[in-house]
């Protein structure tokens, strides 16, 4: 399936439940790959995203191409039709041969033609399209063509070609194409069959190697079927005569022939010939089309073919010449910055620098990635992160800064600007200091030659020295966030917007976590390519811990997991003291079973612990092998029970001030080897 680019997707809009849609995913579940015609026409409605002169036929993977964007797939048949409900539908008539009988070019239908599916014309004259399916050897090599059995009987095959299915209306007319009888199907077109209705007209069968001589040249391109290009120009026949389809058919043979590698020229050529008869004539594309299909199926001779490798062999080398001298006048013009380049003792020897922005967490100049989880505060923690990088503030309370001597940018893409000016504003940013770039809502800049040009010259204006991206997902303007190629080129492309163009010298992009918030979402490269990462991860809230935890890995960081606090009145964060989520549960367990315990030593003055554990299971608490010993060992520390040696060392435990134990002040502590 052709993937849609954005740009697409922004023409052709958002999918709608019309009727259209509707009647296109029929045609498309009947196995007919279709594509949208322009309203009461038979032309496609999808421009062409390529120049004139661009040779494409979808494989550049946008839409614009005709026959060749048609399509069986639900997904792209209702991006196709969105937003054009009044469109004609065209049908490719892959794996078919559809007989197009014109009869006002005077088509005659033998009786040779086995029962299948017939559509009418809109024209209303009994022009019908009969239609087969090509399954044999030889019905697959019919080709496409304007009178191929005939005066005014054209033949729609393969892929490339296309018809008009109903209920399209005719151009000329406004009345609908019909199906003549819903309950026939499309016959299997056998080869005796094709064998029978080519006798029948006295035509070669698909596939002989004598072209029919309506639709070639000989040898020098100078004559077709008898007459000569300038004989045919200087004799159009008169608009309505009914020989327009024929004398078009020789027109373009000509030029197919002449102009083989330049559709562009062909298309001219053809173009400007049928305007000397009538410029609106209703078969010019179909008519070009055909001929130039069938001119570029034929082998290229042997001498024209050692010409056409030679000048296009020349035509690259042209190319490949002109691309370097483009690439030394654009380094003329604008130079790129000197290497930073050295030996290992002139670096050494370089004047000392601050190795970190915020010791043991950013590295100065470096470039940063924060991976939170959902709702842990990634943007509280960046705008307390700016403070203190404009206020030579500790960050945390715990980590010295090397405070910013201009000022701070956050490239703002997933919040309104009101909303973080509010936070920032509580956090007491400095609000002069402090740039807000909102681009929520809006194209990404970073895409946009034109925009990124004008981003980077405001924020270069405004001396900015350290750079806020939030998010990742939102900036990143690949087509596929898992990719690790394109993923790296961003990242890398970043930094060089951020460095080169802005002036900026750090760097801290926002990355949304995983599910399990262990690791960020989407490309491995999103964790390679940082100086140092900073994780934000969540408590477990089931368990009552709402609190946020920090974690900091990369180049001479190591930061183990602690916990943060945080002031909702001054949206000030800071360090606990406490230690991980680990820990953290491992308090909430003790906190959990020391009423548990409590009352079993109150009841049994002098118990072991060994009984303790087992007046646990039999009260059936919930706890983990050790738990009880930590536990207990936390309380004895802090005063609540007493402790004395017992037989065999064991240790006997007593509820608090019991004459036969010792109760130790608060916090005084014990040995590992007294427990």
């Amino acid at each position: 399936m052709v993937r849609l680019s954005p740009e697409a997707v922004q023409l052709l809009g958002e999918p709608t439940n019309s009727e259209i849609i509707s009647t296109a995913l029929k045609w498309a579940e009947l196995g007919w790959p279709v594509f949208p015609l322009r309203p009461n026409d038979k032309t496609p409605a999808i421009p062409s995203p390529h120049k004139k002169g661009v040779k494409c036929d979808g494989q550049c993977g946008k839409l614009g191409h005709g026959a060749s964007d048609a399509s069986r797939d639900p997904e792209k048949v209702r991006r196709m039709f969105a937003g054009r409900p009044d469109a004609n539908i065209g049908g490719a008539t892959t794996d078919r041969v559809v007989f197009d009988f014109d009869i006002q070019h005077g088509a005659d239908r033998l009786d040779v033609f086995p029962p299948t599916r017939e559509h009418l014309s809109g024209r209303g004259n009994g022009n019908v399209h009969v239609i087969y399916r090509a399954d044999g050897d030889l019905a697959r090599q019919i080709k496409p063509g304007t009178r191929v059995l005939g005066d005014g009987i054209d033949i729609r095959a393969k892929a490339g070609s296309y018809v008009v299915l109903p209920p399209s209306t005719h151009p000329e007319t406004g009345q609908p194409y019909t199906v003549v009888d819903e309950e026939v199907p499309e016959r299997h077109l056998a080869d005796d069959e094709i064998r029978a209705i080519w006798t029948a007209y006295g035509a070669k069968l698909p596939g002989a190697t004598s072209p029919d001589p309506s639709h070639d040249l000989p040898a020098g391109g100078v004559r077709l079927g008898g007459s000569s290009i300038v004989e045919l120009l200087s004799n159009p026949p008169e608009r309505g005569s009914g020989q327009t389809n024929d004398w078009l058919t020789k027109v373009s043979g000509h030029y197919a022939h002449q102009y083989r590698d330049r559709r562009d020229l062909y298309e001219l050529h053809v173009r400007l010939a049928a305007a000397m008869v009538d410029s609106s004539y209703e078969d010019t594309e179909a008519v070009r089309d055909s001929i130039w299909g069938s001119e570029q199926a034929k082998p290229i001779p042997a001498d024209d073919r050692e010409q056409r490798i030679a000048e296009r062999v020349e035509a690259k080398l042209i190319e490949h010449e002109a691309k370097a001298q483009f690439t030394r006048a654009l380094a003329e013009l604008d130079p790129a910055e000197p290497f930073d380049a050295g030996s290992l003792g002139e670096i050494l020897a370089r004047p000392d620098s601050t190795r970190f922005r915020v010791d043991g967490l950013i590295l100065a100049e470096g470039f940063t990635t924060v991976v939170a989880a959902r709702k842990t505060g990634k943007t509280t923690f960046n705008l307390n992160l700016a403070d203190s990088l404009l206020t030579g503030s500790d960050f945390l309370g715990r980590f010295p800064v090397e405070p910013v001597t201009g000022r701070i940018a956050l490239l703002n893409f997933e919040v309104a600007a009101r909303q973080v000016a509010h936070w920032a504003s509580l956090v007491g940013v400095d609000p002069d200091r402090f740039d807000i770039v909102t681009l929520r809502g809006r194209r990404n800049p970073l895409l946009h030659p034109q925009d990124r040009a004008d981003l980077a010259a405001y924020l270069r204006d405004r001396d900015v020295e350290f750079l806020f991206v939030d998010p990742l997902s939102r900036a990143f303007y690949g087509d596929n966030g898992n990719d690790n190629t394109q993923m790296q080129r961003f990242l890398s492309d970043l930094d060089t917007f951020a460095r080169s163009e802005v002036g900026a010298t750090d760097v801290v992009l926002n990355v949304h976590a995983g599910w399990n918030a262990d690791r960020s979402r989407g490309a491995s490269a999103t964790e390679d390519h940082p100086d140092s990462i900073i994780w934000l991860r969540p408590g477990d809230k089931e368990k009552g811990d709402r609190s946020t935890y920090i974690e900091a890995r990369g180049r001479d960081v190591d930061v183990e997991e602690m916990q943060l606090a945080f002031d909702p009145s001054t949206y000030r964060l800071s360090l606990t003291g406490e230690g991980s989520r680990r820990e953290a549960k491992q308090t909430q367990k003790q906190g959990d079973l020391e009423p548990h315990l409590q009352r079993i030593i109150n009841g049994q003055p002098g118990i072991n612990t060994k009984g303790v554990t087992e007046a646990l299971r039999g009260a059936r608490v919930p706890f983990q092998k050790g738990d009880e010993t930590r536990s207990l060992k936390a309380m004895q520390e802090g005063g609540r029970i007493g402790w004395k040696r017992g037989a065999s060392n064991a240790s006997l435990w007593y509820p608090a001030g019991h004459p036969e134990a010792a109760t130790r002040a608060p916090l005084t502590g014990m040995n590992g080897d007294d427990f």
